[in-house]
């Protein structure tokens, strides 16, 4: 049913919820106490994270639309001012460069997965706040291309 038995190996341990990975190297099973995943801030459970991400389709498609509900709702929550469209635009260049995607063509999903250890690219809730929504502003980075 999903549970990891001890083990001496380590592995990634991915988030239940969002299916990205949280934490390279640990021992399973993890979290040895609830934690949030820096992700999708969902709280994940003493031991209830996976070791791999999510097979089935779809998976990231749930998790862009906890992505987007959150960033719409909560917006930034660190308190930083927002950055600018031009900023936002450039941050959607920049990760689609490193994943060898076009800007339209990028996923949220792995858009969010730099963003949260990446200060320089700006977080979701710049997105939305400039742009209202994922794909106007894909489209909007990649006209400018």
């Amino acid at each position: 049913m999903g549970g990891q038995a001890e083990t001496a190996e380590t592995t990634g341990a991915y988030c239940p919820h969002c299916h990205l990975l949280i934490e390279r190297d640990v021992r399973a099973p993890w979290p040895a106490r609830p934690v949030r995943c820096a992700h999708c801030q969902l709280l994940i459970g003493a031991g209830r994270s996976r070791t791999e991400p999510a097979p089935r389709p779809g998976a990231k498609g749930t998790a862009a639309g906890v992505f987007s509900r959150r960033a719409k709702r909560h917006g930034d929550e660190n308190g930083h001012p927002p950055r600018s469209p031009d900023d936002v635009l450039e941050g959607i260049r920049a990760v689609a460069g490193t994943r060898g995607e076009r800007p339209e063509r990028l996923l949220m999903v792995d858009y969010q997965q730099l963003a949260v250890v990446d200060p320089e690219i700006p977080p979701l809730s710049d997105v939305f706040a400039a742009f209202g929504s994922w794909k106007s502003a894909r489209r909007r980075a990649a006209e400018l291309v």
